[in-house]
């Protein structure tokens, strides 16, 4: 019985599992239980016999076998090929496909090996990596059929994409609803019209017919990510365009709820690309066939459902169905193709090669001389103070900029004043077209020759051949239709709106896609693609040529890897380019904004205007070195004294916390005339060489514990949570250890150092009782004790100002830095006069920049805004709620092990086992690349590098934490 081709499918014959163990152990002796999967148009069950699994496949009456006998074959063929794929089992009579009586009636059953692994399907996000392997399987098993061939592939079959506009056309009756009915129509009418004159330069052969997510299965990565790595599935093989699979499988991505429809088929096509390349016009073709095979998708599924409206798999399909039509329907195809081309490598499309030769015969805009360049991107001066974030504030420094002058906009640049902060999509910045500002009812003409395709209030569309020119911005005083010649008036420029962050102005776009009206701001990263369709349009106004928007990331990237030491990292593997900061947010130079969960360093926030304002004052007036004599320094030292407890009276003004500790191991050992130093296993407290001996934490050097000089003694973390004690003793029993270490040293110890929270380690909590029995024990032995303040303290922890004042105890010194200066180079170690003038015996003291007059009025700003804003306030209540959430977070995903610290220092501890506690690296550096594209921007910490950083800066506001909590509750959900 032929199979048919469309319509009219009677529904899937139904097998109870208990039918299934039946006739599996009668036809091809197995035994084992089953259970259904689902399935549109035929009956699938598995089958577990002991550890081996099958599938056992009962065909729709409506197909012939002859077709079952292709998918057999074209599944052995693959498996020989090496690609893991169901294969078919060999019944007792020595055939694979048996006929047997369901129901009263013949049926064809086949009994098929199981392909363990995840549907890639389950996976609600699909990382770049992973799109780039599932394309590779896809062009491998294209690669695999190209010499396979079968009597039956020449079957018609619905979802042979060459069919797609007759098959819409035929089931497009199925469609109740009228305006879906519509709609997939003319999408298919847009589509095939692509495709028509493509189609005889299109590779044929045999194709798969439905590499969708959903008949893929992955295994596992090491850091957690899928790895595709099987094909099921094989009830369309059928002979077909070969980039028909590729459309197929970037098509079944598009369901997801964050799903980027170009920016996704970029990263698969890329990878088929690498395996398999494709021609020009394959590429040309690749995007009409994943409209095409979404309007059959849709189509197809009400079509069913008329037929079956039982159908459950169908039911749930549907939905998903119809999004993905409406996702692919509202890419400009234009832009897709040019996309992929820029992804692939491929060389420019036919309408960039026509259109690139149009010049303008007249200016858009009459100027009698240059007009001034307007800097709006993220390194702009103009958006001080956070001005970039209301519209009118920028508008105003816009026109006083100007100063009654014309202005000038560039083309693509990433505009500040259209950054949206705490978005987890990414949002349209870059600039396309150029824009200029000049005054309301200024001329706009037209450049050349056209048919007005559109003008309306605010904007005209005009049709110049092989391009279109856009203007936007102004009075219309020609109608649709009309014929202009160059230098025509088109309109004036009107009023900005009372929502626009510019003046009156005039915004300009070439477009080389006839038809296309792109929008005035693109997304990052699509915006390559965008310029290639709309290009800089400065000759148009008359303007000067180049209006350059500065260095791409990857190219300063590329730049700084060939003058710094790769030992000095950075964040991620591809890192945005950082230029910008306001409060809780960092933007990059395409005005992607990031909320910024690690940077304890910017303790008030970014670009905070008191501290701008005290360094820049202090700049015009003095700077120097400590050794001169002036006012700011001993402010600042009065101010610091004025917080801590006594007998803590004595300052000095250091660059940085490395110098800092380094000063304090000078000052416990000549103070004691002793050298060795206690210090606590995976603790971090600088890079100099006397901090990194006391410094073991195995993330930033893993041979820590194995280089420490002799005069260096280790005791154990104090951590309750990973370390050997957890229990209500574990404080004693951690502090009896550190005293049987104190009493090994010969003469005993010149002092111990410790944070009062372990920041490095994540944000790990000392234990309530420990830090004053340590105390006690090293000053019993004659040492002293230094706290370690660089991290926590400043009113990081929300309930107390410095970290030790949480447990009691009063360290004889303390050393300070990085929030001090909130991001300039300021830092101090306090201690006792005694102790102070003890050091005189290692002659005097200096710091070229510590205590700078610049330094010391920026450390007054910091502490001064500290308390102004309420800071310390605002680190125990919006840390505390952060915490909440955090915390709930344990009983929602088993990698998140446990939430360490407090206050606006926390840390979320990924484990993969919570019973063994083995740490979860790889996924936590893949969660923090996934929360990066998010907008979120953390990274991980502690020994086993499994430990995100939740250190923001202190004025991070509740809506900011929500936001972080949210996607990295989405990351741990749908994937990264």
């Amino acid at each position: 019985m032929g199979e048919r081709f469309w319509g009219d499918v009677p529904p899937a014959t139904p097998v109870s599992p208990e039918q299934a163990v039946a006739l599996v152990r009668s036809a091809f002796g197995v035994d084992g239980p089953a259970r259904p999967l689902g399935s549109n148009q035929e009956t699938n069950l598995r089958i577990d016999a002991g550890d081996v699994s099958y599938v056992l496949k009962v065909a729709n009456p409506a197909f012939g076998h002859d077709v079952l006998y292709l998918q057999n074959a074209a599944m052995r063929h693959l498996a020989a090929a090496g690609l893991r794929v169901p294969e078919p089992v060999v019944a007792p009579d020595g055939s694979d496909v048996v006929v047997t009586d369901i129901g009263g009636s013949p049926h064809h059953v086949r009994l098929l090996t199981y392909v363990a692994g995840d549907l890639l399907s389950d996976a609600e996000h699909l990382a770049a990596p992973v799109l780039d392997r599932f394309g590779r399987l896809v062009a491998r098993v294209a690669a695999g059929l190209a010499d396979f061939d079968h009597p039956a592939a020449d079957r018609p079959l619905q979802y042979d994409t060459r069919r797609a506009a007759e098959v819409v056309d035929a089931l497009a009756p199925s469609v109740a609803d009228v305006s879906r009915r519509t709609k997939v129509l003319s999408v298919s009418d847009t589509a095939w019209a692509a495709l028509a004159p493509l189609a005889h330069d299109l590779r044929t052969q045999v194709v798969h017919a439905d590499l969708a997510d959903y008949n893929v299965v992955a295994g596992r990565d090491g850091d957690g990510r899928p790895v595709p790595d099987g094909i099921i599935d094989f009830g369309d093989v059928m002979r077909s365009w070969l980039v028909a699979d590729l459309a197929t499988a970037i098509v079944s991505l598009l369901a997801r709820p964050r799903s980027r429809p170009v920016q996704d088929a970029r990263a698969v096509a890329a990878g088929f690309h690498g395996e398999l390349p494709l021609t020009h016009a394959e590429v040309a073709a690749l995007w009409p066939l994943v409209v095409a095979r979404a309007t059959v998708l849709a189509v197809s599924v009400d079509d069913i459902l008329a037929a079956d409206p039982d159908n459950a798999y169908a039911r749930e399909e549907q939905p998903l169905d119809w999004r993905i039509l409406d996702r692919v329907a509202d890419v400009p195809p234009e832009l897709a193709e040019e996309a992929l081309r820029s992804a692939l490598g491929v060389r420019v499309s036919d309408r960039i090669l026509a259109a690139a030769g149009w010049r303008p015969e007249a200016d858009v805009v009459d100027l009698d001389h240059d007009p001034v360049r307007v800097d709006l991107s993220v390194r702009t001066d103009l958006l001080a103070d956070g001005a970039w974030t209301d519209p009118a504030a920028a508008r105003s420094s816009v026109a006083g900029a100007l100063a009654g002058r014309t202005g000038v906009l560039p083309h693509d640049e990433g505009r500040l004043t259209e950054v949206v902060v705490d978005s987890a999509e990414e949002t349209p910045t870059v600039a396309l077209g150029t824009t200029l500002l000049a005054p309301v009812g200024t001329p706009v003409r037209a450049p050349s020759d056209g048919t007005i395709r559109a003008g309306a209030d605010g904007s005209v569309v005009l049709a110049c051949g092989v391009v279109d020119v856009v203007v936007r911005g102004v009075r219309a005083t020609v109608a649709a239709g009309a014929e202009v010649v160059p230098g025509q008036v088109l309109g004036a420029i009107d009023e900005a709106a009372e929502d626009s962050p510019l003046p009156p102005h005039v915004n300009v776009q070439v477009v080389r896609a006839p038809g296309v009206l792109p929008p005035p701001y693109v997304e990052p990263s699509l915006a390559d693609a965008w310029v290639a369709l709309c290009p800089d349009p400065v000759s148009l106004l008359g303007l000067f040529p180049d209006l350059d928007v500065g260095d791409d990331a990857r190219g300063v990237l590329a730049r700084r890897d060939r003058v710094v030491a790769t030992v000095q990292e950075h964040y991620y593997a591809r890192p945005p380019q950082i230029e910008r900061g306001w409060r809780q947010h960092l933007v990059d130079t395409r005005g992607r904004a990031y909320l910024d969960i690690v940077n304890n360093v910017a303790v008030l926030g970014h670009s905070h205007p008191a501290v701008t304002a005290a360094a820049t004052r202090q700049l015009r007036l003095l700077n120097t070195n400590s050794r001169f004599h002036y006012d700011a320094l001993v402010r600042f030292g009065e101010r610091i004294t004025e917080l801590l407890p006594d007998p803590l009276d004595t300052v000095f003004f250091v660059n940085s916390g490395s110098e800092a500790v380094d000063l304090a191991l000078r000052l416990v050992r000549t103070a004691t005339g002793r050298r060795d130093v206690v210090c606590l296993r995976g603790g971090y407290h600088g890079w100099t060489t006397a901090a990194d001996e006391v410094s073991t934490t195995l993330n930033d050097n893993p041979r820590a514990l194995e280089t420490r000089p002799p005069w260096v003694h280790l005791a154990p973390m104090p951590n309750v949570y990973r370390g050997e004690h957890r229990g209500p003793d574990a404080a004693e029993r951690y502090a009896a250890e550190l005293s049987s270490v104190v009493a090994g040293i010969e003469g005993g110890p010149a002092g111990f150092i410790a944070e009062p929270m372990s920041g490095n380690a994540g944000g790990v909590l000392v234990p309530p009782g420990y830090l004053p029995a340590v105390y006690g024990t090293v000053r019993a032995a004659g040492g002293l004790c230094i706290s370690d303040e660089v991290q926590v303290g400043y009113g990081r922890t929300g309930s107390h100002f410095w970290g030790f004042e949480e447990h009691g105890i009063v360290p004889d010194v303390v050393t300070m830095a990085k929030a001090a200066g909130s991001g300039h180079p300021v830092g101090f170690v306090v201690t006792r006069r005694e102790v102070a003038e003890a050091f005189t015996a290692e002659g005097s003291f200096f710091s070229s920049v510590g205590g700078s007059p610049v330094s010391s009025v920026v450390g007054l700003a910091v502490l001064d805004t500290i308390r102004d804003e309420d800071l310390q306030g605002n680190a125990l209540r919006v840390g505390g709620h952060l915490h909440e959430r955090l915390r709930a977070l344990v009983d929602e995903h088993p990698l998140v092990g446990t939430v360490h610290g407090e206050g606006l220092y926390l840390g979320v501890e990924l484990v993969r086992d919570r019973s063994t506690l083995k740490p979860a690296i790889a996924e936590a550096l893949a969660i923090c690349e996934r929360l990066l594209e998010l907008g979120v921007i953390t990274y991980p910490t502690g020994d086993f590098s499994n430990v995100l950083k939740v250190k923001p800066p202190l004025c991070i506001t509740e809506a900011s934490a929500d936001f972080f909590v949210d996607r990295l509750d989405e990351v741990l959900r749908a994937g990264w």
